[in-house]
């Protein structure tokens, strides 16, 4: 039973949503289920007592109440789940307007309106929630007041509709605040999650991606090599004499130029490709899905361009080179394994004179 009730719960619930997302549809499952059972239970009272127009209303707000619950199990989009909350509010909304204007059983209708504010400012959001509570007030305003009782089935006095209007403002208010707060915070902790995340991933000084952001690339191109049997290519390039560079012009010049070619070898690379910083002046290439000759005619320009362009430093031109070792990857050839590749056939390109492409392969 209480498995159940928690795979119920969790019904809809996925990974790949936000925390947030996956908590208020456990809420909605949560709240659902609870509206189901209070209602029909109550309707089933109300029709004992031959209170045939309550149990109609609180028989349909059951029914509405699952139905929203259904919507968002079956689509399982952001509209779903929009259709879903609102079937689930204007439900409740509905529902608790009913009450004022048959008062309930022993005209204790009344108090259920306490329910609402923090219901539709937890499921509706700071702004959409305060437009709808704002809606809702004026609705509970003009059957109060404006109509002069007519639509009323019941009798209330002035100053118990005052207070329960005035009590429920200052509910609402609370709610209000609470909801807006609560939803700063989440995005404060959730963009500084976001940071956190950026900068395990990624290096400070290009702002390209560090080794283990690429390493979660390269996992995932082998996986998808795996099911597909599409091979892909990496390749590590290394800044030729850098250790000159940095000798004779000083370290933080080495920065500069570690930022301007990082610069332009993303503007030069395919948008689908990968570029990450290896480390030192070291970095990773990463084709998708694409085959060593043609991920060697992608670094053939990089290295042309780079060594007839002198990169600008500071207003002042320094002219450098690239050498690249290129391996392609298949599914017969684990990822460590085609790492040393590159890195041999790098070696090969260093030793060899410099400024080349060299290709390393198992076959």
């Amino acid at each position: 039973m209480i498995k159940k009730m928690k795979d119920f719960i969790h019904s809809g619930v996925r990974p790949e949503h936000k925390d947030e997302t996956n908590r208020r549809i456990m809420v909605v499952n949560l709240f659902a289920a609870v509206g189901v059972a209070v209602t029909l239970l109550l309707g089933l009272r109300a029709l004992a007592g031959n209170e045939l127009v309550l149990a109609l209303i609180l028989f349909t707000a059951s029914t509405l109440f699952f139905i929203s619950q259904r919507i968002q199990i079956k689509f399982e989009s952001s509209m779903g789940r929009f259709i879903s909350v609102s079937i689930l509010i204007t439900c409740l909304m509905v529902l608790v307007l009913a009450l004022l204007v048959t008062g309930g059983a022993d005209n204790t209708g009344p108090l259920w309106i306490y329910l609402v504010a923090p219901v539709t400012m937890f499921f509706a959001g700071f702004v959409r929630g305060v437009l709808a509570l704002i809606a809702f007030v004026i609705l509970c305003t003009l059957l109060f007041f404006v109509f002069d009782e007519s639509l009323l089935l019941t009798t209330y006095s002035y100053t118990f509709k005052t207070r329960l209007l005035y009590s429920f403002l200052t509910v609402s208010f609370l709610s209000a605040f609470y909801e807006y707060s609560r939803e700063r915070s989440y995005r404060t902790t959730l963009h500084l999650s976001e940071q956190f995340e950026r900068m395990a991933h990624h290096d400070h000084l290009t702002q390209l991606m560090n080794r283990r952001g690429v390493q979660a690339i390269l996992e995932r191109e082998y996986a998808r090599t795996q099911r597909t049997q599409r091979r892909f290519s990496v390749a590590i390039g290394d800044i030729d004499h850098f250790k000159r560079i940095n000798d004779t012009l000083g370290h933080e010049k080495g920065d500069d130029v570690l930022v301007a070619i990082s610069s332009l070898f993303k503007k030069r690379i395919r948008h689908q490709d990968v570029l990450a910083r290896w480390g030192g002046e070291e970095f990773m290439f990463v084709f998708p899905e694409t085959k060593a000759k043609d991920a060697r005619q992608v670094l053939e320009s990089l290295r042309e361009t780079l060594s007839k362009s002198p990169l600008k430093i500071n207003d002042a031109e320094l002219w450098v080179t690239c050498s690249f070792g290129l391996c392609e990857i298949h599914e017969s050839i684990a990822i460590s394994d085609a790492i040393r590749e590159a890195d041999k056939a790098l070696y090969e390109a260093k030793e060899s004179g410099r400024n080349k492409v060299v290709l390393k392969t198992d076959e």
